[in-house]
Order: structure tokens, then sequence, then C-alpha cells
């Protein structure tokens, strides 16, 4: 009796302490242990696509997405991004010239985040 006591309250501790992901309101699941281990770019660079997808009115055929974070590391806990237009003959616009539209920053647990020029720093998205 004291085994299967002992083997039941074990099962019980392991099911309350299990790490679970967190799900946020749109459904998303966030896995908050990635932000201790990192964030490839290509991971980082969809996060951000699917929160600008998201945005009413996004625009994105006219834009073109340039990394600016410092590291050279193939994995990193933030990664920042530079939204630059596009000027062509389908755009308009001078092609000798492309102008910073935003700046993101995406962190290893998929939050993003959008640079704020007038209180110089990044602002939830």
């Amino acid at each position: 009796m004291h085994l299967l006591t002992s083997t039941i309250c074990i099962s019980l501790a392991i099911l309350l302490t299990a790490c679970n992901p967190l799900n946020r309101e749109d459904g998303a699941v966030i896995d908050n242990s990635a932000a201790t281990i990192g964030i490839t770019e290509k991971a980082a660079f969809e996060s951000l696509l699917v929160a600008l997808e998201q945005r009413p009115n996004a625009d994105l055929d006219c834009l073109q997405f340039l990394p600016e974070s410092n590291n050279d590391d193939a994995i990193a806990t933030t990664w920042e991004f530079a939204a630059i237009e596009i000027h062509d003959e389908i755009c308009g616009g001078d092609p000798y010239v492309g102008h910073v539209r935003n700046r993101y920053k995406v962190s290893a647990d998929g939050s993003v985040m959008i640079y704020d020029p007038i209180d110089a720093e990044y602002k939830p998205f």
C-alpha cells in the first residue's frame, strides 16, 4: 500500500510541477523556455511577419526587412529588424532612397516591440 501511495504522490507532483506553455488571448502558444535559450534570426523574422500580418492595413509588399542586431550568433535572445521602404516602379518613390519606416525587436518568446523615436525606446507592438 505504501508503494502505491508513493507512486501516486510522485505522479501527482510531476503533473503539478510540469512546465506548460501559456496560451495567449490570440490563441498563440508561448514557450517561456525559449526566452533563456534564444531564437534564430529566421524564427524571429517569421514571428515579426505574423505580428505584422495581423494588423489591419498591413502593406508588406513595398517593404524589405533587414536585421540590425549586432550579433554573429545563429541564436540570440532578441533580434532587431528595420522595415525599409522599397522604391521602384510598382511601389513608387526614388529608387536611390530607402527610408526606414519602422524598427522592430523580436524576443525569443515571440513578443514583438516597435521602436518609438520620440521616447527613444522599444514599446509593445
